[in-house]
């Protein structure tokens, strides 16, 4: 052998297939296309949630605004609020079968009674005011000519005064009796000498019928007597009625700016979307204050006219984040 044989060797290169290295590639190829396209899967049907999430509730918020015009619009015909819901037909399903709805709630479910309650002193409020002798030979101030209604259709629910309270500017003059829906007594003070403004004074104690205010029925006339006959010469008055469950509706009379009285109707609505992308019912509700003659003041809005005659204005609005009260 010869000797530079002996530390020779042969080393053989083994050649790997380049079928292996492009299957590799085929994989990631194919994961990274299915990633995308989970990926854009994922956005479009998170993209078609949200869409069908606004356009619900603008829908909600449209119907739920639907209803306060229809109670305004029912108020304005002299024919009373209904408080019931309302169909919107969809076209492509059958009438009744998931159809959209607003709804003008019930006090039992959503309104209260102070929100059906209308209080006027937009009209003809006597100044100085009419006087007349109660408790002795005394004059006493009396504010008359506001008005007080339940804006319910008939068939609708009676609201019930349980005590009131008045407030003005300043002086301690007190309160001594109330006459509601003409002359007849409601309350007064027996000992004469007259409650305090800014008081609850309760109507518990003297049982009298028309302190319920059934759907439709207006009182023309209603007065609150005082000790003093310097009432005139008050800044405003408020007067706060308190229903039996527990809500108020105040009314406000200024005598420098008759701009400044009030006149206003609560009004709260929900709209509903059931023919939606959704499973579940949406729905948004929406809180509007109308006020009544808020273009007109003096005789044309008074005590011997029809409120609804006379133009009026929306003067606050706000969405609610809760279906009752």
């Amino acid at each position: 052998m010869h000797p530079r044989r002996a530390f020779c060797r042969t080393t053989l290169v083994r050649r790997q297939s380049r079928c292996g290295w492009l299957l590799v590639g085929l994989i990631v190829l194919v994961s990274a296309v299915i990633l995308a396209l989970a990926g854009i899967t994922f956005f479009l049907t998170e993209h078609l949630t949200v869409t069908s999430l606004r356009q619900n509730q603008t829908k909600a918020i449209y119907l739920a605004q639907a209803g306060i015009m229809q109670a305004i619009y029912d108020f304005r015909r002299g024919t009373g609020i209904t408080l019931r819901s309302y169909k919107v037909d969809d076209p492509t399903t059958t009438p009744g079968a998931n159809d959209d709805q607003f709804i003008l709630q019930p006090i039992l479910s959503g309104n209260t009674q102070a929100d059906l309650l209308l209080m006027s002193t937009r009209g003809n409020i006597t100044v100085p005011f009419p006087q007349s002798n109660f408790c002795g030979a005394i004059s006493r101030d009396r504010f008359q000519g506001w008005t007080v209604r339940n804006v319910q259709a008939s068939g609708g629910t009676s609201l019930v005064v349980a005590s009131f309270k008045v407030n003005w500017d300043v002086g301690t003059e007190g309160i001594l009796r109330l006459d509601l829906n003409g002359t007849s007594v409601d309350w007064q003070d027996a000992t004469c000498a007259g409650f305090p403004k800014d008081t609850a004074i309760s109507l518990a104690s003297v049982p009298v019928a028309n302190r319920t205010l059934n759907p439709g029925t207006r009182w023309p006339t209603n007065r609150v007597w005082f000790t003093s006959a310097a009432m005139d010469s008050k800044a405003w008055i408020d007067i706060t009625f308190i229903m039996s469950d527990g809500f108020s509706k105040t009314v406000h009379w200024d005598s420098t700016n008759a701009a400044n009285s009030t006149a206003d109707l609560t009004v709260k609505s929900v709209g509903e979307v059931h023919a939606g992308f959704f499973p579940f019912v949406l729905w948004r509700r929406v809180s509007a204050r109308y006020r009544v003659c808020a273009t007109v003041s003096g005789s044309q809005c008074n005590a011997t006219s029809e409120e609804e005659t006379q133009p009026g204005a929306l003067v606050a609005y706000q969405e609610l984040t809760a279906l009752t009260p």
